[in-house]
């Protein structure tokens, strides 16, 4: 089972700022720290850019990687249920 490139972004972007927009990320953490905000709007830019140039099938591996080392905190986020992507490894990108 995978899921779109446009399912696999959202859920992506719900694991990095928990449902929260993007900006309104960078604008809480630049509210705490000039310098830290600086770096998560560099984080925020660089991973719309990185998830634009991935395949279909790399953007679900990266989802399939997060679940299986971060399903604790996955099991919180209001995309939890779409989170299940497994992946065969005869598939994945990095295969021999």
């Amino acid at each position: 089972m995978t899921v779109s490139s446009k399912t696999a972004k959202r859920l992506l972007y719900d694991f990095m700022f928990e449902s929260e927009g993007a900006k309104e990320w960078v604008e809480d953490v630049w509210g705490l720290s000039p310098f830290l905000g600086q770096g998560a709007a560099n984080a925020s830019e660089v991973l719309g850019a990185f998830m634009e140039v991935c395949s279909e099938q790399q953007l679900n591996e990266i989802v399939s990687s997060l679940y299986a080392a971060h399903q604790e905190s996955i099991r919180e986020l209001a995309t939890a249920s779409e989170w299940r992507v497994p992946i065969d490894p005869k598939q994945s990108v990095d295969a021999p």
